[in-house]
Formats: C-alpha cells, structure tokens, sequence
C-alpha cells in the first residue's frame, strides 16, 4: 500500500485529490494531509510517506522551498498546481510527475502507476541487497535476506529485463524478482537451454512452441509472444 501525504494551503484542494484518491483506495492511502507548510516539515518524517502531493505557491514557502529541508529524501514528490509555468524547475527538483488542477482522472491514474512502480523498486533494492545466485546441485538457488528460492533452469520460461533488475517467469507463471542485469543470468543459465533473443528477453529454448517468420516474433508455451531482434535472429535459428 503506497502512503501519501497532501500539503496544499487551500483545504478544498486537499478534500478534492482526498476524494479523488477514494478510487484508487486498494493501493494509496492517505496518511496526513497539511494545510500548513511548517506543521509537514515537522511531522513529515513521522509519518513515513512514499510519496507527497505539494502544491508550489503556498503562503509561508512555496513547494520548492520545502523540498530544500529534504536533501535525502526518501519520498517521491508529485507536484499538484494550477500553474504550468513552474514545470521545468519541478524536473530539476526530481519530481515523479507534475499534475494540472483541476486534476483529470487519466493523469492522476498514471502519476499512481508511476508510485507503485518506483516503491516495487525500492523494495527489491531493500530485499535483495545481499543477494546472491548460485547454483545448488542442479536448482538455482536466489538468496535474498528473508528467504531462499529455488529454481530449476528447466520450470525457467523466461527472464525478462527490468533496467537493473530482472524477472524470471516459470512454468506456473509465478514471477521472481531479482536485483541482477539480465547479462547476468545470460552468464548463469546453461547455454546450451537459454539464448539471448533480444535486449529485453532471455528464453528457455525448450519452451518455444513456434516462431513467426515474417514478424521475427517467437511464440513460448505459456502463450506469450516476444520479439526475437535482427541481431540475434540467424543464432536463434540455428540453435533449432
């Protein structure tokens, strides 16, 4: 659940994204709301937030001013304004997004997915810091912190790339999270059962059921289709 706090000096404006965030109640939740910018600076760190949704133009200091008593902060900042003109300065100050009031559904939506996505990677930072990826016998085994995976290279479908993290998907569609490049796994997973189809993907040549010619797309027997790129194309064919 992402925690949010609101900092706004008008309160109708907090009560309006407050409602607005009532649609997305299953994965925000609303922690603090401030209509007083020094009341935020002194309870913000209290209360935990994973994101803040700052209005610029406030009485006492504006939204930029507040973010200079957060260097370090752990927190993502969504900018909520009636002014456009401030947007560039929002950028330099490392905002996730920038939202116009009054703020429109699909916005709002994506500012949302861009949070749940950069807490999912905070998180698998914060799980797998120590991790390390051995082979155990014939299982790969991912050691994390609180637990240990196993997998054989075999239930293995394919690895996908996630900038620097990866994720292994298996036979039972569950989806393993690791803080590894996919060049890692490239080098770990026996050669001679995994090939390196493109950027992004990683496959299990046991697990294609067919490819497609004429749009270089291999079709894996989970049902799902991946892009085989025109480097990697004549090396995939002749592992067949």
């Amino acid at each position: 659940m992402i925690r949010a706090i609101i900092i706004d000096d008008e309160p109708k404006s907090i009560q309006s994204l407050e409602w607005d965030l009532k649609f997305f109640s299953e994965q925000i939740h609303v922690v603090g709301t401030f209509d007083n910018v020094i009341d935020a600076i002194r309870k913000i760190e209290g209360l935990i937030p994973d994101v803040v949704f700052l209005d610029i133009e406030m009485p006492e200091m504006d939204g930029f001013q507040f973010l200079e008593y957060f260097k370090d902060r752990k927190f993502e900042v969504v900018f909520v304004t009636a002014y456009a003109e401030h947007a560039i300065h929002a950028i330099k100050e490392r905002a996730l997004d920038y939202l116009l009031k009054p703020i429109e559904k699909e916005d709002l939506t994506l500012a949302i997915k861009k949070i749940s996505q950069n807490k999912k990677r905070r998180n698998l930072s914060e799980v797998f810091q120590d991790e390390k990826l051995v082979f155990q016998g014939t299982r790969l085994k991912i050691n994390s912190d609180d637990k240990m995976v196993f997998l054989d290279p075999a239930d293995i479908v394919y690895c996908e790339s996630d900038g620097s993290y990866s994720r292994i998907i298996t036979e039972n569609n569950d989806v393993v999270y690791i803080s590894k490049k996919l060049k890692y796994l490239e080098e770990m997973l026996p050669s001679e059962l995994f090939y390196r189809i493109h950027n992004s993907y990683l496959i299990n040549l046991q697990k294609v059921s067919l490819f497609e010619k004429n749009s270089s797309k291999v079709v894996l027997v989970s049902g799902i289709s991946l892009p085989v790129s025109r480097l990697k194309k004549s090396g995939f064919l002749s592992r067949f």
